[in-house]
């Protein structure tokens, strides 16, 4: 039995109540960065547990853990609110469709509502595509968190500190002193799964915190990784882990900031690279 294998969906559950252990969180939370099924699974108990808070169906126990680990950050409230107004929305239009009881004739002998039949077929498809739709911006967005949970944890100090296998590493050029430099050329094999890059911060202040954006070229997505510390070995440089996953061919371009203390976006400067698989 693999790794995978041993962490069952009741287990799942209770992580995401909090009630684990922390060799148990440990054990799921490496999983969840390694391998993009637990990442399915992970995404997929979460939203049956959103499911069962909106219907009431969690135990007290379970129900007062949901409120006290899970539906604390904005964004999970966030994904609480988007879920419940789908929900309040699809059974507001099933509502909005059913028969209307009415007389076979009217006063005169006349049929009555000759046009319900031809409104209420319309009306059911429009609330079946409005539900497609709906899970599929949801399908979206919780592949989108999962990569920036999995890019918050990549980065986080304890993370950076150790040196896990599969890991590539370079070093990045500005572009403000990069001139006709060739781009850097990154090979993702099948046996990378992290890719480490080393961003030097040329000018002249220095910041406790940056923020890096990461955007593919041609793109319509981009993501923001903040909180990154600088490290002086030599150098003054930020490091910056991404999963091999996430990258994919083609250029791919780094916007690095430094965050102010009062937590505005600094300067900025920019990296770029380019993937061949």
């Amino acid at each position: 039995m693999n790794d995978e294998t041993a962490v069952t969906d009741a287990l799942l559950r209770q992580y995401l109540l909090g009630n684990v252990d922390d060799e148990q969180r440990q054990r799921i939370e490496s999983l969840f960065l390694i391998d993009s099924s637990m990442r399915e699974r992970v995404l997929g108990t979460e939203q049956d547990l959103i499911e069962d808070y909106l219907e009431d169906s969690l135990t007290p126990t379970d129900k007062e853990r949901f409120l006290l680990h899970f539906a604390q950050t904005p964004k999970q409230q966030r994904k609480l609110r988007i879920t419940k107004s789908i929900k309040d929305r699809a059974v507001t239009e099933a509502s909005s469709t059913q028969p209307i009881p009415a007389k076979a004739t009217d006063g005169s002998g006349i049929r009555a509502w000759p046009w319900k039949k031809s409104v209420v077929v319309p009306v059911a498809l429009a609330i079946i595509v409005a539900i497609v739709v709906a899970a599929v911006w949801l399908n979206k967005r919780n592949k989108r968190l999962a990569i920036e949970q999995e890019l918050a944890q990549l980065n986080t100090p304890v993370s950076l500190r150790e040196v896990p296998p599969q890991m590539t590493s370079r070093d990045l050029t500005p572009g403000t002193v990069r001139s006709s430099q060739q781009e850097i050329e990154i090979k993702k094999g099948n046996d990378i799964r992290i890719v480490e890059l080393r961003l030097p911060w040329v000018q002249t202040e220095h910041y406790s915190r940056y923020q890096a954006e990461v955007l593919r070229v041609g793109g319509d997505e981009s993501f923001a990784i903040r909180d990154l510390p600088a490290e002086n070995n030599g150098q003054y440089a930020v490091r910056l882990r991404l999963p091999a996953h996430f990258l994919h061919r083609g250029h791919y371009l780094i916007r690095l900031s430094g965050i102010t203390a009062g937590g505005s976006l600094g300067p900025t400067e920019e990296y770029a690279f380019t993937i061949a698989e």
